[in-house]
């Protein structure tokens, strides 16, 4: 009779599987954009829209909160005329959204299984007892599909409710599949304002400037409030809260 495969030890086995799968999608991908780059080279026209294509999807894979790299520029650039991706409009924001959804998708899946890995640490997995991860979890799971939808949409330096559907074991195809929805819809009005506005290079990178140098003005004052914060915090109301829990402590 076999022996049943411990539930740790079949979750790190999954984990090994999962990042092993996805090395070979992105060695997949390299292969396709050196074949492609070879084939354009030898005359074949089509094999350029193959090799952004492959490039494309690569980059998107990666990106996620531990590689945060900017993504609206490569959106655009795929769907403007400069790119030549494909002639027709309808059919070139189709692809550029599809493509990138899928991408962003995986690679919001990869993050998933980071951090499942990251939270089986004691010292990570300890916030998991805290009060506001029960709060939050209960606000989360009243509907979660369309919460990550939405916050996938939305563009968010940090997205904390992604951690919070890997915190919570939220179901990992569902979870594929919402951050597809949302980046599909968000990708194809990049690519539709672009093919309208008849944006070229210099434009895109004027525009991801612009949003770097938003992400980096918000960051800021979040830091700027939290210090203030914490310099409001009167020395005496410290010591006051600390003295209170040792004459507990005592009782």
């Amino acid at each position: 009779m076999a022996v049943p495969l411990d539930a740790a030890e079949g979750e790190v086995r999954g984990l090994r599987s999962w990042f092993a799968l996805f090395a070979l999608w992105l060695a997949g991908l390299c292969g396709l954009a050196l074949v492609a780059q070879e084939q354009y080279a030898a005359g074949v026209l089509a094999a350029q829209q193959v090799w952004l294509g492959a490039v494309y999807v690569f980059y998107l894979s990666l990106c996620c909160t531990f590689f945060p790299l900017p993504t609206a520029w490569l959106v655009m650039l795929l769907a403007s005329q400069d790119a030549r991706l494909v002639d027709s409009v309808v059919w070139r924001v189709l692809l550029v959204s599809t493509l990138g959804a899928g991408a962003t998708g995986l690679a919001n899946l990869n993050e998933y299984h980071i951090w499942t890995f990251v939270l089986r640490y004691r010292r990570v997995s300890r916030v998991r007892r805290t009060h506001l991860f029960r709060w939050a979890t209960a606000k989360f799971q009243v509907s979660p599909f369309a919460v990550l939808v939405a916050f996938s949409f939305i563009p968010i330096p940090v997205d904390v409710v992604r951690w919070l559907a890997v915190a919570c074991r939220y179901p990992r195809t569902r979870f594929f599949w919402a951050y597809f929805l949302g980046r599909w819809v968000r990708y194809g009005l990049l690519a539709l304002g672009t093919v309208w506005l008849e944006l070229g290079w210099g434009h895109i990178l004027l525009v991801q400037a612009g949003l770097v140098v938003l992400a980096a003005l918000r960051f800021v004052m979040a830091h700027r409030a939290q210090s203030a914060r914490k310099q409001g915090t009167p020395p005496d109301a410290l010591a006051t809260v600390r003295s209170v829990g040792e004459e507990d402590s005592h009782q």
